[in-house]
């Protein structure tokens, strides 16, 4: 019966010191990115940048803006590649969709009308984490109270810097893993696989619109190389997403906080 007593207290031990271990890197993270009163209060953001990918040899520049308003919307538009339209997805609270615009034929290969794909309920379901405004990793802040759980799973060097690996479980079960910088305590890398992978890159509508709509066995990596402080809040600035062997930089140029969102970006079309 003692060695029975003695195993339960040290589980409980156990799981209370890892819970701890979660709240202390959080905390940390919280304080560095600007405090949770500030991440909290953030309402609206909208970030304008340019992403720099490699396609068929030759490095290409898009403009890309993100825009979130708290429990309202979610969009992410790329711009078009090679005279293409812009692609985009958007994400409400009652309904979500991704707009693919015309491709022109090359050679042999027919070319597509423009089209809007609504989100069936499981996809809708699987984005609507996208609506949280508390900052950079919004799902991160109060992930308890929003129904997530979080445990840490090791420990790594990341550019040679000692990070800790927090995997973080969406309420849908969806999973994402988190570095944080050891010193600075901000999130220095994030990977995630299958339509997560997708989610967090992304690059799900440019997938589908290239035919290749299958991430299944997709793993994506990426690496925050730089900070800005915009009215108090940390801010990426600067990343670099590991997609397969495709490597893409991408660099936030404006950032703007609680500034409002006009109201054309709610438009699907």
């Amino acid at each position: 019966m003692k060695q029975i007593i003695l195993c339960v207290f040290l589980f409980l031990g156990i799981n209370m010191l890892n819970a701890q271990s979660v709240e202390d890197v959080l905390a940390k993270y919280e304080v560095a990115a600007g405090g949770k009163e500030k991440l909290l209060g953030v309402k609206q953001l909208e970030v304008m940048g340019t992403v720099k990918m490699g396609v068929m040899g030759q490095v290409i520049e898009l403009p890309i803006t993100v825009l979130r308003e708290q429990g309202k919307l979610f969009r992410r538009q790329l711009g078009g590649i090679m005279g293409m339209g812009d692609t985009y997805t958007i994400v409400t609270d009652t309904g979500g969709y991704v707009f693919i615009p015309s491709i022109r034929g090359f050679g042999d290969m027919p070319g597509t009308e423009a089209s809007i794909t609504k989100m069936n309920t499981s996809e809708l379901s699987s984005q609507q984490y996208e609506l949280d405004c508390s900052g950079a990793f919004a799902e991160l802040i109060n992930y308890a109270e929003k129904g997530h759980t979080a445990e840490i799973v090791g420990s790594e060097k990341i550019n040679k810097v000692p990070s800790t690996k927090l995997k973080l479980t969406l309420k849908t079960g969806q999973t994402i893993f988190y570095y944080f910088d050891n010193n600075t305590g901000l999130v220095n890398k994030v990977e995630a696989t299958g339509d997560m992978a997708a989610n967090l890159t992304g690059f799900g509508a440019m997938m589908k619109m290239f035919g290749n709509g299958n991430s299944k066995n997709m793993k994506a990596e990426v690496f925050y190389n730089e900070y800005q402080d915009i009215k108090g809040i940390k801010y990426p600035a600067k990343y670099t997403i590991n997609l397969g062997p495709v490597e893409t930089q991408i660099e936030n140029t404006t950032i703007k906080v609680n500034e409002g969102i006009d109201a054309k970006w709610y438009k699907i079309k």
